[in-house]
């Protein structure tokens, strides 16, 4: 209600101060004008238009009086005023006020102002009313004597107060732009009777913009609180640099709080800034055994904001109690808050049996681009922070708003942190930067890469003399995707506990790699010199640093199918894990490295130094014994002194031969230390390697007849050539041998070719590069890698291609010695896009083979997937069919161990634009089996999932240039339609933006914001069978391990969600007889207008039911649920309406519920204006409750 007193206020300002410059530009008709220069008179019969800006004014006769420097407007004029809110209108009288717009004063006034946009009324209702007998304007206020002021629309017809439903008659109304508005010596008539016996000495009300403070008392009942009652006062003007309010608050459970602080200040070109602060409790006044209404409670919120020439910058920082924190208070309650709490195991806090919601979170959000800093205008700063003061508190609210996701919905929960500060100009630039990642949900999504990371780095690169150092230091983890045939909803959902034993309840995407995956890079270079004539020299000094911790986690499915099988088990402990191929499990080496270049023309000479440490923990070879087991791992430890000598040219022209590029390097080893196997110690050794290294790059043209004129066609060919050769030597005299030293070092031959063949407009590229592994220790095979492919690039349109790999690993370490091929990896593919058509198709395949290895049996395991692909687009639409198959078999001890068989089909269909559809099905079928283990059948499943989505995005004009003009401080006429696209732009995008943001509300999900869209539309359906359920019932329904559908609707006045979730499951699966249903729940929630907009009737409602069918849950029932509807009866510009809701309370074990019979005027439909009910207490006692501009209000579908 706020908003409408400052719309008013906004119509008398304008109108006052502007009416001096809206007589620079007339606009007149063909009627008579006449203007008399002596008198400095204007009158016109039938008016004269007059713009300035938004402004509108009409008036028949206008004077100047120069030498009092006032104007005059005698008789009727017409003020018409496009504010961002809606149409503003006044028809007054008899205007006088000074030229310097001070002070003025009007005569009988009737005004309107369209406010719908604002409060969300409709029409009718979307207008507030008012007028006076007469309007002063003095030292910024506006006073209304004998004012009127009323919501009926029937005012229009009438334009007499006293012939429409109700209207407040005021003495004198009292406006403060920016602050407030005061009535003084109000009535209440209903018709034209007077229905208070006495005035209303003083009222108040707050009309500055997105201030809260209420300036009247104000009351109502809250859970929590009990009765309390609130007002305040503000404080700061229009034009105050500083301004701010302040409200106190007392509830008759709690105590005395500071209901709303304000401070907000202006800094001019540096910004403008806010703090804001709600419910702090300052006084307790419950007893010491209500432990909930003792705990701390408030909500601190500060944002600064800035936007000019040096670019932008948006900090928000928000410090709040648990209890303040709506998706945190109910995630308490469903984790946390039962029976049997004295001494939880969980980690929580708890005071008395009761988890505490007294602690505090906060939340960091930044997000600036900072240019032209600094004395030279050459520094630039750039950040984006999403941090939490305590991560193990947001994984609460995190690990709720998973177990309420779509399951074919992805979202991702990272703390994060990227800054970076660059400095550059002509003659020199320096940066640096820091980056940080704690992802809350990892693995969530395939792009989840990485679970944690911290980064640094500078650099500083001097121009003129060509000094230039970087150092780059990354620590972390590193994840990978999962397979087709090793995700499966049965087996790799995440089993693993989060914070306060809290399991997270989703199947992941990817999975960790490595726990550690560090690096360390310094790079210097001390700048380019002349040595003699054109010879240059360049000094440097190198650091690099690489560790890396190999994740040796188990795959939950192949422990299942290998380990805990009732018919047999396997030795082999590692082929369980997920990074089983994997020999190096842990690895950490460092160089330091000094180097001198000596350059003439292309030529360069390299003499180099340093000294190299490596440690590598190698399991090749060892499959029985138990990750991290010390006998599981061989260590090789090579520390070495070195120096290298090098000589390359980078070009060497060989006429029509082509160009040519050489390069040599011999590097000298001398090791000083080492590690022993037998005694597992560190040695002192004496021993040296030498590795050369050589190579060459080749480029030709063969054909090229561009410069022929009389070519009928262009043809060229032309080949690039590369080879590079890599061999050790070793000679030792100490304890350390070639076998143990050279282990990991690798001799190799590796050749690549690229031809390219144009014709036309047609261009074929084949590459090829085939790579000869060889172990330096014995020379022995240890690895051969191919690849190969082929693209013909028809035209802009049209393309073709074909590709193929191997990657041959072999090993010598098994009971007779010889070097066996363990590991192949095999891809091949093609893909063809003609026009908008694009086919695709990829196989992939793993042998691995397990061969006279210690203490295990043999075993061959047979990886396969295939993948068929097609694509379309066109526009904005686009089509995807794509069918995947994902095998695996393993053989061992002559069982057939492992047998899964996977297949996904799925399609999608993306009609885009403004009117958009979606289309989404999917069936995935998940078929284990194996010798050892029988009960895997009986997890298997199939999947159906299909989802369909609208979203009507259009915008009228109108209500872009409504939100434009809101957005950007401007009239309509003033925006321009680079700002009116823009906000296109942010209208279509603003689901986005909203998942870069901490949600602190409840959840909703996220599809369902009423309001985003005009026209909204999503519903999806998930059905997982169980097959041998199914194959004892016959019935699909009854075989169902979970059915999920999801409903949202939203159309004009209608929107509605609905949730329905139910999973059932073998109590044992290794004796699947007995079925049961484990967990049901509905969520409903309706907001429905019906009939004819002030005359029709209003519904909005929600319920919640959560059965947990196997048993009483911690917190002490089986049984979850909610229910609350408001039905509200329209009756012209007024609604009375009657509220009912029923919550389970765990503070009192028990069903609370609240009633009250409501009032409010449509021109403000979110506000109650009073409201008469009862309410039960924790004694279950029912007493009465009142509100004053306040009330019950019935929540959308929350969780």
């Amino acid at each position: 209600m706020k908003r409408k007193i400052y719309l008013i206020l906004a119509l008398m300002v304008v109108a006052i101060t502007s009416l001096k410059a809206a007589t620079k530009e007339t606009e007149t008709d063909k009627n008579e004008v006449e203007i008399d220069l002596n008198s400095d008179t204007m009158t016109s019969t039938d008016g004269v238009n007059v713009r300035y800006g938004a402004l509108k004014l009409k008036a028949f006769e206008v004077k100047v009086n120069r030498e009092q420097n006032r104007a005059y407007v005698p008789g009727e004029f017409f003020l018409e005023v496009d504010e961002p809110t809606g149409k503003l209108k006044l028809d007054s009288s008899n205007g006088e006020f000074d030229m310097d717009g001070n002070t003025g004063y009007f005569g009988e006034s009737f005004g309107y102002l369209e406010v719908g946009q604002v409060t969300g009324a409709e029409k009718p209702n979307d207008r507030i009313y008012f007028g006076g007998n007469k309007t002063e304007y003095l030292n910024g206020k506006t006073y209304l004597r004998n004012g009127w002021f009323t919501t009926d629309p029937k005012i229009i017809q009438t334009r007499n107060p006293m012939q429409v439903g109700y209207h407040l008659q005021s003495d004198t109304i009292v406006i403060e732009p920016d602050k407030q508005v005061t009535f003084k010596n109000t009535n209440l008539f209903i018709g034209n009777n007077d229905v208070i016996p006495f005035s209303l000495p003083w009222y108040r009300f707050n009309i500055r913009q997105g201030s809260e403070v209420p300036l009247f008392p104000s009351w109502g009942t809250d859970t929590d609180y009990g009765w309390y009652i609130t007002s305040g006062v503000l404080w700061g003007d229009k034009d105050s640099k500083f301004k701010g309010g302040i409200a106190p608050k007392f509830g008759d459970r709690i105590g005395l709080l500071i209901g709303r602080m304000e401070n907000w200040y202006d800094l001019g070109k540096y910004g403008k800034g806010q703090l804001n602060i709600n419910d702090w409790l300052i006084d307790k006044k419950a007893g010491a055994d209500d432990v909930e209404r003792n705990f701390d409670r408030w909500d601190f919120n500060y944002n600064h904001n800035y936007s000019g020439e040096n670019g932008y910058l948006n900090a928000n920082y928000k410090n709040a109690t648990y209890n303040m924190i709506p998706t945190l208070d109910d995630a308490i309650d469903k984790y946390f808050f039962g029976r049997g709490n004295a001494n939880p195991a969980n980690g929580w806090k708890y005071i008395d049996g009761v988890p505490d919601k007294g602690g505090n979170i906060g939340f960091y959000q930044l997000d600036t681009e900072l240019i032209n800093l600094g004395e030279n205008k050459d520094v630039t700063l750039k950040a984006k922070l999403n941090l939490v003061s305590d991560k193990k508190v947001y994984g609460v609210m995190v690990a709720d708003q998973l177990d309420d996701m779509d399951y074919g919905s992805s979202t991702d929960y990272d703390l994060t942190s990227d800054v970076s500060l660059k400095k550059e100009n002509d003659r020199y630039s320096m940066g640096a930067y820091y980056n940080y990642l704690d992802d809350m949900d990892p693995g969530s999504t395939k792009a989840d890469l990485q679970s944690r990371a911290e980064n640094f780095g500078f650099n500083f690169n001097d121009k003129k003399y060509k000094i230039n150092i970087s150092y780059d230091d990354k620590t972390g983890d590193k994840y990978r995707e999962l397979n087709s045939w090793e995700r499966d909803p049965n087996f790799s959902k995440l089993d693993n506990e989060g914070y306060y034993g809290i399991k997270f309840d989703y199947t992941p995407w990817t999975v960790a790699e490595y726990n550690i995956y560090d690096s360390k890079d310094l790079k210097t270079s001390l700048g380019e010199y002349r040595l003699y004539g054109d010879i240059d020299y360049k000094v440097g000094y190198d650091y690099t640093e690489v560790e890396q911790e190999l994740n040796l986690q188990d795959d939950p499915f192949r422990k299942k199918a290998l380990l805990d099988g009732s018919l047999g088990k396997t030795r082999n402990l590692r082929d369980v894990e997920y990074n089983r191929y994997e020999n190096i499990i842990y690895n950490k080496t460092s160089e330091n490295r000094a180097y001198i270049d000596f350059m003439y023309d292309t030529l360069k000479l390299t003499l180099a130094g340093g000294n190299t440490k490596e440690e590598i923990w190698d399991r090749e070879g060892i499959y029985s014994k138990s990750a991290w087991d010390r006998d599981s791992y061989k260590i090789y430890i090579n520390d070495s002194n070195f120096y290298e000598v090098g000589l390359s040219d980078e070009k060497i022209s060989l006429s029509n031969l082509g160009d040519l590029e050489l390069y040599g390097n011999v590097r000298f080893d001398q090791y000083d230390k080492g590690y022993n196997q037998l005694t597992e110690k560190e040695i002192s050794t004496s021993d040296e390697s030498t590795r050369l290294r050589a190579g060459f790059t080749h480029d030709i043209t063969l054909i090229d007849n561009t410069e022929n004129k009389d070519r009928t066609t262009d043809l060229t060919l032309s080949n690039r050539l590369t080879y590079m050769y890599q061999d050790y030597s070793y000679s030792s005299d100490s304890e350390m041998t070639k076998e143990i030293r050279m282990r990991h070092k690798e001799n190799v031959h590796d050749v690549s070719d690229k031809v390219i063949f144009d014709l036309g407009n047609t261009q074929t590229v084949y590459t090829i590069d085939y790579k000869n592994i060889k172990r330096a220790s014995n020379d022995d095979k240890k690895g051969e890698v191919l690849n190969q492919k082929l693209d013909f690039l028809i035209d802009e349109k049209n393309t073709f291609g074909l590709e193929y790999s191997s990657d041959k690993r072999y090993t010598d370490k098994n009971m007779l010695d010889e070097n066996h091929n363990d590991l192949t990896f095999e891809n091949y593919g093609a893909n063809y896009r003609y026009g908008n058509n694009k086919f695709y198709y990829k196989n992939r395949r793993i042998d691995s083979s397990i061969w006279e290895i210690q203490d295990v049996e043999n075993a061959e395991e047979k990886i396969k997937e295939n993948v068929y692909g097609y694509t379309y687009d066109f526009g904005k639409d686009k089509l995807n069919l794509e069918y995947i198959e994902g095998k695996d078999k393993r053989k061992e001890a002559d069982s057939q161990v492992i047998d899964t068989k996977n297949h996904t089909y799925s399609a999608s269909y993306l009609v885009g634009g403004d009117v958009e559809h979606a289309y989404r099905a999917s069936y995935e079928d998940y078929k284990n089996e194996g010798a050892w283990n029988p009960a895997l059948s009986n997890y298997n499943s199939d999947v159906i999932y299909l989802s369909y989505s609208y979203k009507d995005k259009r915008f009228t004009d109108q209500e872009l240039v409504s939100y434009a003009a809101s957005e950007y401080k401007k009239t309509p006429d003033q925006l321009s339609q680079l700002e009116i696209d823009r906000i296109r732009q942010v209208l279509q995008d603003r689901e986005n933006s909203r998942a870069r943001t901490f949600n602190l509300n409840r959840i909703v999900d996220d599809r369902t914001y009423f309001g985003d869209y005009k026209r909204g539309f999503y519903s999806s359906l998930m059905m997982q069978r169980n097959d041998e359920r199914y194959e004892q019932t016959g019935d699909y329904l009854k075989s169902l391990e979970e059915l999920e559908a999801r409903l949202f609707y939203s159309y004009n006045r209608i929107g509605l969600g609905y949730i329905y979730n139910q999973k059932s499951n073998f109590s044992d699966y290794s004796n699947p007889i007995k079925w049961n249903d484990t967990e049901k729940e509905h969520e409903f929630s309706l907001n429905a207008k019906v009939g004819k907009p002030s005359e029709g009737w209003r519904t909005k409602a929600y319920v919640k039911f959560y059965d947990q069918l196997s048993g009483q849950g911690d917190n002490g029932r089986s049984t979850f649920d909610g229910f609350g509807v408001e039905v509200g009866k329209e009756f012209g510009y007024y609604e009375w309406a009657i509220a009912y809701e029923r919550d389970y309370s765990y503070r009192t074990k028990d069903y609370e519920w609240s009633m009250a019979v409501q009032f409010k005027l449509l021109t403000f439909p979110d506000s109650n204006i009073f409201g008469l009910g009862a309410s039960t207490d924790k004694d279950k006692k029912t007493s009465p409750e009142t509100y004053l501009f306040d009330g019950i209000k019935i929540d959308d579908l929350e969780d």
